[in-house]
C-alpha cells in the first residue's frame, strides 16, 4: 500500500499540483473533525460519486480515514481497481494529521464558510440585526428581503415576507425583483455565509439601493425570540426585462474581469476536454429545472450560489480547471468571480448554450476506464418478502440513513452502512435482503459479503407506503441505535432548526470561530484574493495607497517630509497614554520610533506585499540583519539558500555564527530542502529567485513544510519587489526588500523593508523600537515618489530585458542565458505559476571557445555602467561570482546585465561594441 505522511500531504497540497484529498468516512465521522481541503467521499458511495468528484483517473489521490487502517485501505484498493493510478493512504489517517500539528475541522463545507467569514472581515460587509430588521417591518418601513438559499431550505423556514431568489439568481433577477434603487435589500440565509455572500454580491455589482446581510440569518432570528414564516412558496419572477438583463451582463462581466475571470469558447472546451493530463469540471450554473431542461451533455448541474457554498460537493479536485456557463450571460461571470476569490482556476463559456450543447460532449472524455463489477442483486417485492417472512428466516439490512431507520423499520431489520456490513453480518447464513433506497447503493454494500451470501441475496426498494399496503411489520424506536452506531449522522448541532438554541448558538459561535483555526497559509491566501480591487491592482495600489487624507479647502497630492526628533504633547496625561501604547500601535512619540513619511512609506509596502505591518531600515541588507536578530537565538539553526545575496551570507558567516547561531545552506532551487532541516531550525531563509542564475524555489511548498514543524520561512523579495511576486501571500512568514532597487529606482537612495504577517509582527517591532531603528523622512519621502511610478518602470524594464535575453541567447559567444521569462530557463514553469512578471535583470555566460577578455568586453561598453546594485533607470554591468554554490553547473565566467529605459536597439549596439572588444578566438 502507498502511503504518504502528514507532512509531505502538507507540501502537496500548496505545490500548484492538482490534488484530490478524500475523506472515506461516513458522514457523521467526517464532520466530527475532518482536514480542511478533504472531499467527503464516503465509503458507502466510493464508486457512486468517485467518477464525479475526481473525472481524471491520472489525477494524484489521498485517501484517509481516522486511523489510516481498514476503511482507507479498501477504498484505496476499489480506487485503484477502477483506473485510477495515483493512490495513496495518509499514513496514520487524520489523528496522525492531527498529532503531526494541523487543525481538524468540525461542521461541513468549512472552506466555504470560513471564505464567507473572511469575506465579511475584509471587505466589511454591511449588516443588520434581527431585531432592526423587525422594527423595520412592524413599522412599515419599506424593505426587500431576499432568502438566498435554494427553495426546498427556504419552503422550511423563513423570515416573514421574504422571497426566495438563491444567491446564483441575485445577480441576474434582482432588477425585477426590487423595481426601484432606494428599498434596502435584506439578504438572509439560516446562519451567516450566504447572508454575506449574497448581500456582498449585490454591493459588489453596484447596486444602489442599500444592501443588508441579516446577520445569524434565519437563527438569529429564532433567537432574538421573533417568529419564523414555514411552507412559503414566494419565488423571484421567472422572466427578465431584457434592459435590466443587458445592464446586468455589463455589470457581471465588469465584476468578473476585477478578479481576472477568462472567457474561453467551445473550441477551447472541446481541447480541454481531451486533454488528458488535467481535471475538467463542466458546471451549469443555472437553476435545476433549466438544467432539467437542456444542458451540455455530461456537465455538473451545480446551482450558483450553492457552488459558492458548498464547493466541496462539486469539486474534488484541488487545482483543476472550472468552466461555468449559462444562457444569459449574467450568473456564470458572477459566480466565477468568487471561485476566482477562493482561489480556483475558473473560466467562463462565451458561446452561446446552443451551439455547446451542439459541439461538446462530454461523457465520454470524463468516464474513468475501470469497470465496475457490481453484483446484479434481484429485487424482491414488499409483498413477497411479507409472505416469505411468515415460513422463512431471512436477515434484513437497512441500508437507508439511521435516521430513517429510527423513524420506522421492518421489525427484526438490522441497520448497517457499508463500512459496518462485515461486523454486522459476520457469522450469519440466512438468506439477506438489503434495503436501501438506491439500488447501487446495495450492490456496492455488496462487495463487503462472501461469493455465497451473495448467490440468494436480493434488494428492497424503501418504500415504506409499499411496504405498509405488504403489511410488513414496521416498527420505531427511539434508542434502536447508539449514538456511536449512527456513523453516517452528524450530531454537530443537528437540531438548531428545532428549538435548540444552545444548538443554534453553538453553531454561530463556530462558524465564526473558523478562521482562529484556519492554517495562515491558507489564511494568507483567501485574505489576498478578497481584498478591495485596489489590492488587486498594483498599479493602481502604488498610485494611490499611502496618500494624505482629503482635507477640506484643498490638500496636497503627496504627503510632506516630515523631519522631527522631539515630539511635542499637550498634556503630561496625553504623553504618558502615548507612551503606554506605542509598543502595540504605531503612534508619534519620538524620532527615532519614526516619522509621518517613514508610516505611509509603511503602509504603501504593507499593501504592496499583502502583509500585516511594516519596519523600514536604513539599507536592505540592514533589514536582513535586523529581521535576523529579531528572530534568532543561540541554539538555533537557521537554514540559507545557497544562491543567496552574498553579503547576507556574510551576515550569517561573520555576526550569526560567532554567537551560537549555526548556519547551513540548501540547494537555491529548494530540492530535497527537508533532508536540510534540523530540530533546531528556527528559519528557512530563501531567496526567489536566487540572485545571479535566478533559480526557483517552489515557495508553497516549502511554506507548507515549515508550517508543519513550526519554522519560520523569511524570503528576500528584492527581484520581485512586492509588484511581481507576493511571498506572504504563498505561505511565507516575513519578507525582505531592498527598497533601493526597483521601488525606489532611481539609484538615490538606500533603503530596507521587512513586512511580516500578523502573527510574526511582535519580535520584529520589538527589535526595531529597542535598537531606534528608523529612516530618515527625506530618503522616505524619495523611495514614496519613486514606488509611484514602479509600474511602468518594471514593463518597461522586463519588455527590455525579455529583447536583449532573446538577442544574447542568439550569439554563438554566449553559451546560456539565465532569464525566468525564457521558456528554456530552469523554473520557468514555477516563474509562470508564481510571478506576474519579469524584470530587467539577467545573467549569460560565455561560451568557452570564446576566450573572453572580461576587462576588455566591459571597457568597451558607453551605455551600461559598471557598478553595484540595480534597479535603477540605467543600465548597468558586473560581473558575476556564483562560486559560493555547491552542487550547481557554474561554469562561466559569468556578466550580469541590468537592463534599463534605454532604447534596446542602443544597448544592443553597446553590447555589439563589447564582443568585438573582449572575445579572442
Amino acid at each position: 500500500m502507498t502511503t504518504v505522511s502528514p507532512l509531505q500531504l502538507k507540501q502537496w497540497l500548496f505545490d500548484g499540483n492538482e490534488i484530490a484529498l478524500f475523506d472515506v468516512r461516513e458522514h457523521g465521522q467526517y464532520g466530527a473533525a475532518h482536514l480542511f481541503h478533504a472531499i467527503p467521499l464516503p465509503y458507502s458511495r466510493l464508486e457512486i460519486e468517485v467518477r464525479r468528484l475526481a473525472p481524471n483517473p491520472k489525477v494524484r489521490t489521498v485517501v484517509y480515514d481516522s486511523e489510516g487502517g481498514g476503511v482507507s485501505s479498501k477504498a484505496a484498493q476499489h480506487l485503484r481497481e477502477l483506473g485510477y493510478q495515483q493512490v495513496y493512504q495518509l499514513s496514520g489517517g487524520s489523528r496522525a494529521w492531527y498529532k503531526a500539528g494541523n487543525e481538524l475541522f468540525a461542521g461541513v463545507h468549512v472552506p466555504s464558510k470560513a471564505f464567507g467569514e473572511l469575506v465579511e472581515q475584509v471587505r466589511h460587509t454591511p449588516h443588520i440585526t434581527a431585531e432592526r430588521l423587525s422594527t423595520w417591518q412592524r413599522e412599515g418601513e419599506p424593505v426587500v428581503v431576499l432568502d438566498g438559499r435554494p427553495f426546498d431550505e427556504y419552503h422550511k423556514m423563513n423570515i416573514p415576507g421574504g422571497i426566495c431568489c438563491p444567491n446564483g439568481e441575485l445577480g441576474y433577477r434582482i432588477h425585477d425583483v426590487v423595481s426601484d434603487s432606494s428599498t434596502p435589500i435584506v439578504i438572509n440565509c439560516a446562519g451567516r455565509t450566504r447572508s454575506i455572500i449574497g448581500a456582498q454580491t449585490l454591493v459588489d455589482l453596484g447596486i444602489e439601493n442599500p444592501v443588508y446581510a441579516l446577520e445569524n440569518g434565519t437563527q438569529g432570528w429564532y433567537l432574538a425570540d421573533l417568529e419564523l414564516e414555514h411552507g412559503s412558496n414566494k419565488r423571484y419572477p421567472e422572466t427578465i426585462t431584457p434592459k435590466q438583463a443587458d445592464e446586468q451582463r455589463k455589470a457581471a462581466w465588469a465584476l468578473a474581469s476585477r478578479h481576472g475571470v477568462s472567457l474561453i469558447n467551445t473550441a477551447k472546451l472541446a481541447e480541454w476536454v481531451s486533454d488528458q493530463q488535467r481535471t475538467l469540471f463542466v458546471c451549469d450554473v443555472r437553476s435545476p429545472e433549466e438544467f432539467a431542461a437542456a444542458s451540455i451533455p455530461g456537465a455538473q448541474s451545480t446551482p450558483g450560489g450553492q457552488l459558492i457554498q458548498a464547493t466541496d460537493l462539486y469539486i474534488g479536485v484541488r487545482g483543476a480547471r472550472i468552466v461555468l456557463f449559462d444562457d444569459d450571460g449574467v450568473r456564470a461571470p458572477i459566480v466565477a468571480a468568487w471561485l476566482r476569490q477562493m482561489g480556483r482556476e475558473v473560466y467562463v463559456l462565451s458561446d452561446s448554450l446552443a451551439d455547446a450543447i451542439a459541439e461538446v460532449e462530454l461523457n465520454k472524455a470524463l468516464a474513468v476506464p475501470g469497470a465496475l463489477n457490481l453484483p446484479e442483486l434481484p429485487s424482491i417485492a414488499p409483498s413477497t418478502l411479507a409472505a416469505r417472512l411468515i415460513n422463512e428466516d431471512i436477515a434484513l439490512i437497512d441500508l437507508r440513513p439511521s435516521g430513517e431507520f429510527i423513524g420506522g423499520h421492518i421489525a427484526g431489520a438490522l441497520w448497517s452502512t457499508r463500512p459496518l456490513v462485515p461486523d454486522t453480518i459476520a457469522g450469519e447464513t440466512r438468506p439477506i435482503v438489503l434495503i436501501s433506497h438506491e439500488r447501487s447503493v446495495a450492490s456496492l454494500t455488496a462487495l463487503e459479503f462472501t461469493a455465497h451470501q451473495i448467490q440468494s441475496m436480493q434488494w428492497m426498494s424503501d418504500d415504506i407506503k409499499e411496504w405498509r399496503e405488504a403489511g410488513l411489520p414496521l416498527t420505531r424506536l427511539s434508542d434502536a441505535l447508539t449514538d456511536e452506531q449512527r456513523i453516517d449522522f452528524l450530531f454537530f448541532a443537528h437540531d438548531r432548526h428545532a428549538g435548540n438554541k444552545a444548538a443554534a448558538r453553538q453553531y454561530l459561535d463556530w462558524e465564526v470561530g473558523l478562521l482562529d483555526q484556519l492554517d495562515p497559509l491558507d489564511l494568507n491566501r483567501f485574505r489576498s484574493a478578497i481584498q478591495p480591487q485596489l489590492r488587486h491592482d498594483p498599479s493602481t495600489l502604488l498610485v494611490h495607497s499611502a496618500r494624505p487624507e482629503p482635507k477640506a479647502g484643498g490638500y496636497a497630492v503627496n504627503h510632506s517630509v516630515s523631519r522631527l526628533s522631539t515630539v511635542l504633547f499637550d498634556s503630561a496625561d496625553e504623553m504618558q497614554s502615548v507612551r503606554s501604547r506605542r509598543d502595540n500601535e504605531r503612534l508619534l512619540s519620538y524620532g527615532a520610533r519614526g516619522n509621518p513619511t517613514a508610516f505611509a512609506l509603511e503602509d504603501l509596502v504593507s499593501e504592496l506585499e499583502g502583509g500585516y505591518r511594516t519596519k523600514l531600515f536604513s539599507t536592505g541588507l540592514a533589514a536582513i540583519t535586523h529581521m535576523f536578530m529579531a528572530y534568532l537565538r543561540p541554539g538555533d539553526h537557521l537554514l540559507i539558500t545557497e544562491g543567496t545575496y552574498a553579503p547576507a551570507r556574510r551576515v550569517a558567516q561573520q555576526l550569526l555564527a560567532p554567537f551560537g547561531i549555526e548556519v547551513s545552506y540548501f540547494p537555491a532551487d529548494g530540492r530535497d530542502i527537508e533532508r536540510h532541516l534540523r530540530d533546531n531550525t528556527r528559519m528557512v531563509y530563501a531567496e526567489v529567485p536566487s540572485s545571479l542564475l535566478f533559480e526557483f524555489a517552489d515557495l508553497p511548498a516549502i511554506a507548507a513544510l515549515c508550517r508543519g514543524k513550526s519554522i519560520l520561512l523569511a524570503v528576500d523579495n528584492t527581484w520581485g519587489s512586492g509588484y511581481l511576486y507576493r511571498p506572504l501571500t504563498l505561505g511565507a512568514d516575513i519578507s525582505v526588500m531592498a527598497l533601493t532597487k526597483y521601488i525606489a529606482g532611481h539609484s538615490d537612495v538606500l533603503m530596507g523593508s521587512v513586512c511580516t504577517t500578523e502573527q510574526a509582527w511582535s519580535a520584529l517591532s520589538q527589535l526595531s523600537d529597542t535598537v531606534g531603528a528608523t529612516v530618515s523622512p527625506d530618503d522616505a519621502y524619495l523611495v514614496l515618489r519613486g514606488a509611484r511610478t514602479l509600474a511602468p518602470r518594471l514593463e518597461t524594464h522586463q519588455r527590455h530585458g525579455l529583447e536583449i535575453a532573446r538577442w544574447l541567447a542568439t550569439r554563438p559567444e554566449v553559451a546560456r542565458v539565465y532569464h525566468p521569462a525564457l521558456s528554456e530557463h530552469p523554473g520557468h514553469e514555477l516563474w509562470k505559476r508564481d510571478f506576474s512578471g519579469a524584470n530587467g535583470l539577467l545573467t549569460f555566460a560565455f561560451a568557452e571557445a570564446a576566450n573572453i577578455d572580461l576587462n576588455a568586453f566591459i571597457g568597451a561598453l558607453q551605455l551600461f555602467g559598471l557598478g553595484a546594485s540595480w534597479g535603477g533607470f540605467e543600465s548597468l554591468v558586473s560581473i558575476a561570482d556564483v562560486g559560493e554554490r555547491e552542487g550547481s553547473d557554474t561554469a562561466g565566467p559569468f556578466l550580469r546585465l541590468h537592463i534599463g529605459l534605454e532604447s534596446p536597439a542602443a544597448l544592443i549596439d553597446d553590447l555589439i561594441q563589447g564582443f568585438m572588444a573582449g572575445i579572442r578566438y
